[in-house]
């Protein structure tokens, strides 16, 4: 059934997750809506990534909801996965093919009809700059390559939705810096939802909203402008 334009992309409600005496999630409530670009910012243990992997269907949730599109992770997670692009915190681009082998293979497994995987492979290959290592085992890339090579990965089928947990662990400045000029550049030309989990407060400042997290509680949500000036500028 079509859901509603005004549907969020991502609607969690008190969603909790416990691992043996480990209370991961706490009750976590958010929504995300179509075309934003969403923080989770928390320290290391915060419970960020559980909730991304609650939203990607690999585990489940103890209680509560999570939808994406409109459509319950849990019953239609066929559904909420086609919606979904996944940049996950370890590396996971198979460096023993080709970056173009790695976006074919990713296309093929999402069913992507062969003429537009070529055509959105060498769109990505220009937009993440990669388009001169495409015959390259991704073994000879650096880590800021492979980490735009995993971001056009997640995009060769029809994402709404990119989700990257923290995306820069292990990058040194610069390539931080392009890796978020990448980003807004498809959320431009490809009209995406964004949501990123990260532990570097320097890098929410280009977000629309920013959820901060501890502990596996939601702690407070806003602009990043309206966070300053609730809670004070760090010096």
């Amino acid at each position: 059934m079509p859901e509603p334009s005004t549907t969020p992309m991502v609607s969690v409600q008190n969603v909790s997750k416990r691992f043996g005496r480990t209370l991961a999630l706490d009750g976590v409530s958010l929504e995300i809506d179509k075309g934003e670009t969403y923080a989770i910012l928390g320290p290391n243990g915060s419970g960020k990534t559980t909730l991304i992997h609650i939203l990607c269907t690999i585990h489940g949730a103890d209680s509560g909801t999570a939808r994406i599109g409109g459509y319950d992770v849990r019953t239609h997670s066929r559904q909420a996965r086609q919606r979904l692009g996944v940049v996950f915190q370890e590396p996971s681009v198979d460096t023993r093919l080709t970056v173009y082998e790695n976006l074919d293979f990713h296309g093929r497994i999402y069913g992507v009809p062969r003429r537009l995987r070529r055509q959105r492979i060498e769109e990505l290959l220009e937009l993440v700059e990669l388009a001169d290592w495409r015959d390259h085992l991704v073994r000879a890339l650096s880590k800021g390559m492979q980490r735009r090579l995993e971001i056009g990965r997640a995009l060769v089928h029809d994402a709404e939705l990119l989700v990257l947990d923290e995306p820069t662990v292990g990058l040194d400045a610069q390539s931080r810096s392009r890796m978020w000029q990448h980003l807004a550049e498809l959320k431009r030309l490809r009209n995406l939802t964004v949501l990123v989990t990260t532990h570097y407060i320097e890098e929410v400042e280009s977000t629309d909203r920013v959820c901060v997290v501890d502990r596996g509680k939601v702690l407070t949500v806003g602009t990043p402008r309206e966070l300053k000036e609730r809670h004070g500028r760090s010096k």
